[in-house]
């Protein structure tokens, strides 16, 4: 198939206001129409680059995840002295992004609400590069485990796979929560989640049986 040649500012402008009117008010009740006209393309421009509603969504995804993570400052993560510190740092951390950058980060909340209701195959693409972005975003507690004293009977394979296993659940759980409650807009309107995750956490590091 031969690669479609895009004007970059052309592109910018369709992600961008892609990622404002999809953040307002989701995937199905967003219309190219309305998408187009804004950022000032045909609509035949627009499924030239994109293909379909669908293409589209997905590039928008793509844009908002990596205009954050070309954003992030990882020694948030990384200059972490343990879990516990690693969590209360990022939460905070992603409450600044949250108030400088509202509409990208609208967005990728949208996105993660409304994806059990994404039409097929959109949500299977979907939900793929979502479950690839946890795992990216998994790998930055690597170091903050490799700073630990850890007992001589562990290994940090097991510490690492066990705590993905809690973070992925938690991930679910906070996907689930987030369907159930469209009007949690905030980071701060998830402390709640912050905090059952940094209690399982806790247990996690120091066990759950009084020495």
């Amino acid at each position: 198939m031969k690669e479609v040649v895009k004007d970059p500012q052309k592109e910018k402008n369709i992600l961008a206001t892609s990622a404002k009117l999809f953040g307002q008010s989701g995937y199905r009740e967003t219309k190219t129409d309305q998408i187009a006209e804004e950022a000032g393309v045909s609509k035949g421009l627009l499924f030239h680059y994109y293909g379909n509603k669908g293409g589209l969504y997905q590039a928008t995804y793509v844009y908002t995840s990596e205009f954050f993570y070309q954003r992030m400052d990882y020694s948030v993560w990384t200059n972490a002295s343990d879990l516990l510190e690693m969590v209360v740092d990022a939460t905070k951390y992603k409450i600044e992004l949250q108030l400088k950058y509202p509409i990208e980060f609208d967005f990728l909340m949208k996105a993660y609400t409304e994806m059990p209701l994404l039409p097929e195959p959109l949500r299977e693409s979907m939900m793929e590069r979502l479950n690839a972005d946890v795992t990216r975003n998994m790998t930055l507690t690597d170091e903050v485990i490799g700073k630990l004293p850890l007992r001589a009977d562990v290994q940090e394979s097991d510490v690492l796979e066990t705590i993905y296993a809690i973070l992925n659940s938690e991930t679910a759980k906070i996907q689930q929560e987030l369907s159930q409650h469209p009007e949690w807009k905030t980071i701060e309107d998830l402390m709640p989640t912050i905090e059952r995750l940094k209690r399982k956490l806790k247990i996690l590091e120091y066990g759950f049986v009084e020495q």
